[in-house]
Parts: C-alpha cells; sequence; structure tokens
C-alpha cells in the first residue's frame, strides 16, 4: 500500500510539473510570436527609413556655377530675404540668394543662371 502510494505521489508530482513546462512553453511561444511582430514592425521601420533615404539622396543635387537652376527652385520659398543673417554678401542688382539643398546659391533672377554656390554649414 505504501508503495503503490508513493507511486501515486510520484506520478502526480511529474503530471504537475509537465503541465507546468508545458504551460511554461505556451508563454514562451507567445512572447515569441509578440517578438516576431516586433521585429517586422522594426523592420518595416527600417525599410521606410531607407527608402527615405534614397529619395533624400536621389533629390539632392550638388549645383556649380553656371548651371540653371530649375524652374521649380526659382519661387519664394527658397529665396533667401535676409542673406547678411547667413553670412552672405549683397547680392548685385538682377540676382538674389536661393537656398536649395543646404546649399546657397547666387543666381540671376531672369535666367536662373547661377553665379555662385555656398555650401552651407548649419
Amino acid at each position: 500500500m505504501k508503495r503503490l502510494i508513493t507511486a501515486s505521489l510520484a506520478v502526480l508530482m511529474l503530471a504537475g510539473t509537465a503541465g507546468a513546462a508545458s504551460a511554461q512553453y505556451r508563454d514562451h511561444n507567445n512572447n515569441g510570436r509578440y517578438d516576431q511582430r516586433d521585429r517586422a514592425y522594426e523592420q518595416g521601420r527600417r525599410d521606410q527609413a531607407r527608402a527615405e533615404d534614397r529619395r533624400d539622396r536621389r533629390d539632392y543635387r550638388r549645383w556649380a556655377k553656371g548651371q540653371r537652376l530649375d524652374q521649380r527652385y526659382r519661387d519664394n520659398r527658397y529665396y533667401v530675404s535676409d542673406y547678411r543673417r547667413y553670412g552672405l554678401r549683397q547680392p548685385p542688382r538682377g540676382y538674389r540668394w536661393q537656398r536649395v539643398d543646404n546649399q546657397y546659391l547666387l543666381t540671376a533672377v531672369a535666367t536662373g543662371l547661377i553665379a555662385s554656390v555656398i555650401i552651407a554649414n548649419h
């Protein structure tokens, strides 16, 4: 009788630890699934950031003296009215400063021809 009770207790103890172990395994898998979702979300964010960086690099252009400034950059959004604030000299008559892609361009108002290029430090 003593052996029967001991064997029963041993079986119950093993069944209890197996149930706890399987519960832990399920919790681990749930956490693992959430981790996979988090990783996928973060990967998506990184991919989106890379795509934006590629667009930024593609849109960025290094302007040079003698080039003609594109028409899309000739409106007032890019016009620098307070040129002294940026350490720029006063533009001659018929020219104005434009800030495009972190560069200050001295351009002819009528033609868009670039007379000078200064790279911004800020």
